[in-house]
């Protein structure tokens, strides 16, 4: 069963709405495995099998685009560039917090920013999406209570998808892969 998404409303000098996976009715309120983990680095962890060195994730957004059209009368134009908005992701506060925001503060990128979307196929826990950011720079680290928001701008993305059939079969998977660095594009 899918988790019920809210559209939450995030404090800050940007006005961004994100969707997470905060609970409407105090009813909803059961034992449930996670859909969706992320790793950072080796910070982070959590007592799921297999995702020992992953947490939670209560929302994250980001998005990709050119700065122009791509395919302008048949050309590829200079300014239809690739852009990436930047990602932002909500995780619990922890002993992870202050070695993010060190690093923030001292200038180290993160090497590795791995978002993980898990599902339930023959009673096996399963992977259905995973989003890999490679030399993230940390631009801004917030606080709210028991929750940190962290904002990267990436270097690379990688999103492959799993692909199932109705029995439960993997059936091979599909994957986009963009340096916005050096401007190259794979999958």
């Amino acid at each position: 069963m899918a988790v019920p998404y809210t559209i939450t409303d995030i404090p800050g000098k940007k006005q961004i709405k994100m969707a997470t996976t905060d609970l409407l009715e105090p009813d909803d309120i059961t034992v449930r495995s996670p859909e969706w983990m992320v790793k950072i680095d080796n910070l982070l962890s959590s007592n799921l099998d297999g995702y020992r060195d992953y947490s939670e994730i209560f929302g994250w957004n980001e998005e990709s685009s050119r700065f122009t059209p791509g395919n302008l009368s048949n050309q590829l134009l200079g300014s239809a560039t690739l852009k990436h908005s930047g990602l932002m992701v909500l995780i619990p506060n922890g002993g992870h917090s202050a070695q993010i925001e060190l690093k923030m503060n001292r200038g180290i990128p993160l090497d590795l920013i791995e978002i993980v979307r898990l599902g339930n196929i023959q009673d096996s826990k399963v992977k259905l999406q995973v989003l890999e950011y490679h030399t993230c720079w940390i631009q801004s680290f917030q606080q709210q209570l028991d929750r940190i928001i962290v904002t990267v701008s990436v270097s690379t993305k990688k999103n492959t998808i799993f692909v199932y059939d109705n029995s439960g079969a993997n059936k091979g998977q599909m994957v986009s892969e963009v340096n916005y660095i050096q401007g190259n594009v794979e999958g």
